[in-house]
């Protein structure tokens, strides 16, 4: 909670905001703090399903636990959060935009040529929860659709947050813009998604990588 106010002072500087703790894996929380929502602000018009976890050992050493749970926190708390916090659209006829956080490696699988210094192995685990939340954003975009609720995906690729040399440099030489993103870069889609600017757009995946994808 510490943390989350202290996002919350920095945020206060420009508009009003509430500070709000749930474990997105758990449904008896998800369920608490979309009640409570409800109850502060009435309704909800956005919702960016952001939470997330992954492991970094190699795929030989993976532990049955830690592959179910990284499948229940990404999938699983994106799940439950379009669940309660459509319900709360429905129930107040709010026409919102549910925004879901995929990635690249929902798409295609990590490249192990480019962690040549780097100790974040990517994982199985990871790609197939991040897979799950593509198609669950196609999903719910078709049986939300009646209700006015658009639901849309971001899938990013890589995005710089000091890796290691050699893999900062792998990646770059790998994608076609020839470098990492930088995270404001991803702000823009998921404003544009946010807006009435997309009123017309549901069910995407707006993968914003680059171009690594493109060949």
């Amino acid at each position: 909670m510490e943390r989350c106010r202290a996002v919350i002072e920095t945020l206060e500087k420009h508009s009003p905001h509430y500070p709000l703790v749930l474990d997105v894996s758990e449904p008896e929380s998800v369920r608490r703090g979309f009640s409570e929502i409800g109850r502060v602000s009435g309704t909800v018009d956005i919702i960016i399903n952001n939470a997330g976890i992954a492991v970094f050992t190699p795929f030989e050493e993976r532990v049955f636990d830690d592959f179910i749970n990284v499948l229940k926190v990404n999938a699983g708390g994106t799940f439950l959060c379009i669940l309660e916090g459509s319900r709360l659209m429905r129930e107040r006829r709010t026409q919102g935009s549910i925004i879901n956080i995929g990635s690249l490696y929902g798409i295609v699988s990590g490249d192990p040529r480019l962690y040549t210094d780097c100790n974040r192995k990517t994982a199985e685990c990871y790609g197939a929860s991040k897979a799950a939340i593509i198609h669950m954003t196609k999903y719910f975009a078709v049986h939300l659709a009646g209700f006015g609720i658009r639901v849309n995906c971001i899938s990013p690729g890589g995005v710089f947050n000091h890796q290691g040399k050699d893999f900062v440099k792998n990646y770059s030489y790998r994608c076609p813009t020839g470098r990492m993103a930088e995270e404001t870069e991803l702000a823009g889609t998921a404003i544009f998604l946010a807006s009435d600017e997309s009123s017309y757009l549901t069910g995407q995946n707006i993968v914003v990588d680059g171009g690594w994808t493109a060949w």
